[in-house]
């Protein structure tokens, strides 16, 4: 498969991207939102979207890390550095830094408009957003939404070119070798400490930090999508995925990530239930978290690689728009959530519905999009 397209990471990505989009609305019906989220509708939640939200937020964007390292390393060493950092400029940085500045105020604005608080468009941006009057620096509200992913991912880049300058070899592909355990083990046992230290030290798994206005993160997070980034570039060193190169095995990984599929949710709905204090809790959501982590990470890989990997008319238009459906999807399905909160059905068909609505206008406003020219290097993959 050496110098084929691998249309299964197309795939992926555009299956991440609509369930992404899918992840967040359901965190407007979801019971126990986060007090600052965007939309949430209080009479019509649900617990068991809790335990979806739960569920696809452990793998979601480590899988986007992990597909942007693999490309981020190829394409650096296909283009060089001027045509690559000229990419990324256009690509990422550009996008970044516009999108923050004129959408991330208006969708914030939503936690405030949303629930009828008494706080004008342009009181909230002085007070609560671009400035903090009493301690300086961003707001308490201070976001960069969804283009945070793209901030944390410039840092990256950068951290990534600096090593290939340290180290030419790094954009050496290796012969195709097998990981083996030692890999999977690796990151179970890295995603559980993180776990566990990180919320000893911060006590809050949800807990959003501002780096003055340049990046956005999470700090129980960061940790994990450096591993997944620099995995990704590990894995296009190794040749995972050609011919001869490694491919994660649906018979070893899948099962465990179904039985992790419940396991988990379950775990964090119920589990304080079911122990003394709450570092038991921690302990055995870490094991949890790092077994769901891994195997969803190596699962959806090898059931992407196994199934998905050719293209048709269809999944080639998905796959050309999935970044910019990323791109905007923020500022449409708060306001179709916001718009659908005072009709009066149960969470289901509300968040089924937001949703159709939702994937629809992003579709359509992804296309125009494309336009673009930070956008129009998005080009459909050719169907073999």
């Amino acid at each position: 498969m050496m110098g084929k397209r691998l249309f299964f990471m197309d795939n992926l990505k555009m299956f991440i991207i609509n369930l992404m989009i899918v992840f967040h609305l359901g965190l407007c019906y979801m019971a126990y939102a986060p007090e600052w989220w965007y939309v949430v509708d209080t009479e019509h939640c649900s617990l068991f979207l809790t335990g979806f939200v739960c569920w696809v937020d452990v793998f979601i964007m480590p899988i986007m890390f992990f597909v942007s390292g693999y490309f981020g390393i190829m394409t650096l060493n296909k283009h060089g550095d001027g045509k690559w950092w000229s990419g990324r400029f256009k690509r990422i940085i550009v996008p970044w830094i516009g999108g923050t500045l004129l959408f991330a105020a208006p969708v914030s604005y939503l936690t405030f408009f949303s629930r009828n608080a008494p706080v004008s468009f342009s009181e909230f941006c002085s007070n609560w957003f671009f400035f903090d009057p009493v301690n300086g620096g961003s707001g308490v509200f201070f976001s960069h939404i969804q283009y945070w992913f793209l901030g944390i991912l410039t840092v990256f880049y950068l951290i990534l070119f600096i090593l290939t300058k340290l180290d030419k070899s790094m954009l050496e592909q290796c012969a195709p070798s097998n990981p083996g355990k030692v890999m999977a083990w690796s990151l179970f046992i890295f995603v559980f400490c993180n776990v566990v230290a990180m919320d000893i030290i911060t006590g809050f798994d949800d807990l959003w930090i501002h780096l003055s206005y340049f990046l956005v993160l999470q700090p129980c997070r960061v940790l994990p999508y450096v591993w997944a980034f620099f995995l990704g570039v590990y894995a296009w060193r190794h040749q995972w995925f050609t011919e001869d190169g490694y491919k994660p095995s649906v018979a070893k990984w899948v099962p465990l990530f179904a039985v992790m599929t419940f396991a988990y949710p379950m775990w964090i709905l119920m589990g304080r239930f079911f122990v003394a204090n709450a570092l038991q809790f921690v302990f055995i959501r870490g094991i949890l978290q790092a077994a769901m982590f891994t195997s969803s990470f190596y699962g959806l890989l090898a059931i992407f690689c196994r199934f998905f990997n050719r293209t048709n008319k269809f999944w080639s238009e998905m796959a050309a728009n999935s970044y910019t459906m990323y791109y905007c999807h923020m500022q449409i399905v708060f306001p179709v959530a916001y718009f659908l909160l005072p009709l009066d059905i149960s969470w289901f068909p509300k968040w089924i519905l937001s949703s159709i609505i939702g994937l629809i206008i992003v579709y359509c406003v992804s296309k125009l999009l494309l336009f673009l020219p930070c956008f129009a290097g998005s080009k459909k993959a050719k169907i073999s």
